[in-house]
């Protein structure tokens, strides 16, 4: 029987300087399990790698050290592969959302008793993301910053491009198409940001949709429907409340699929990256997601 391994992705710009402590902790602690790690930092090398062997000797799973991108990077490129997580990032919001600390023990840990977690996925064209995604204002200031990042964000990172979209965003208005669960006809919404939510989990500890479910095959989508920077405002507050679920001008509705047009394109963010520009359709993949969690989690699948 030969050795169980598993493949580790390094994110080159979240695995360096301290951060580097904790994937070698990570490997230590492996190799004493009787688990064989191995590195890559180039993820086209990685992938073919895993695909040469996945049939004769498949790893356990595969490794995402970095943040909420390098998550969303591996679960497009290994489909049918177990990830798990080593948080790396700034957020790191799926990490903390399934209770993985930034210890390389405590992930060696969890990969050696191997419980899996089965949650559903949301696919834009043909692009995969497990957490959220938003149409408007924030995913312009994530536009922006995509286009001057250099190696690792802080929150500090994102001041300039806030204060450049709040002087130059021109709030377009989207016309969504939902195909809610349990009816055949589709519903059409107008409003000036969307919010399509898979997993409560945001940055800033924000909160758009608390009900919404990791594994219910729905995606719970939250319109803002006034137009402008005082009414956006507005609504930052309410969320930051807790109350901007039964404020006027906000819609609240499950879909399983969410067509969104604009006159003029605008910008769309996934898990906190810039991923293009409307028209876009989002849809939910039920189960399609497979984690290695920690014990304590909820799992479905052991």
């Amino acid at each position: 029987m030969s050795t169980p391994w598993v493949a580790i992705q390094r994110n080159p710009t979240s695995g360096t300087g301290n951060r580097a402590s904790l994937l070698k902790d990570l490997i230590q602690h492996l190799k004493q399990k009787g688990i064989r790690p191995r590195l890559y930092s180039n993820r086209e090398r990685m992938q073919e790698r895993v695909l040469q062997k996945s049939v004769e000797d498949p790893p356990l799973c595969i490794v995402a050290a970095g943040g909420d991108g390098t998550v969303q990077e591996m679960i497009n490129r290994y489909p049918d592969q177990r990830i798990a997580i080593l948080p790396l990032g700034t957020e790191n919001l799926l990490a903390r959302y399934l209770g993985i600390p930034k210890s390389g023990q405590f992930v060696a840990e969890m990969i050696s008793q191997s419980v899996t977690r089965e949650i559903d996925l949301c696919q834009m064209d043909e692009r995969k993301f497990i957490l959220m995604a938003s149409i408007g204002f924030d995913a312009a200031v994530v536009l922006d910053l995509s286009l001057i990042r250099k190696g690792n964000i802080s929150y500090w990172s994102y001041l300039k491009p806030i204060w450049k979209t709040v002087w130059s965003y021109s709030f377009e208005p989207l016309s969504i198409t939902t195909v809610e669960p349990g009816q055949v006809q589709e519903s059409e919404l107008t409003g000036y940001h969307a919010i399509v939510v898979n997993i409560s989990a945001y940055g800033l500890n924000l909160n758009f949709a608390p009900e919404a479910q990791d594994c219910d095959g729905l995606l719970d989508l939250i319109l803002f429907e006034k137009k402008g920077l005082w009414n956006m405002l507005k609504y930052v507050y309410r969320i930051m409340r807790g109350t901007h679920l039964g404020s006027e001008g906000v819609q609240v509705l499950q879909a399983k699929e969410i067509r969104i047009q604009s006159a003029h394109p605008v910008p769309v963010q996934t898990d906190g990256d810039a991923t293009g520009m409307t028209p876009a359709t989002i849809r939910i993949i039920p189960g399609a997601a497979r984690f290695i969690v920690p014990c304590s989690t909820r799992s479905n699948d052991q």
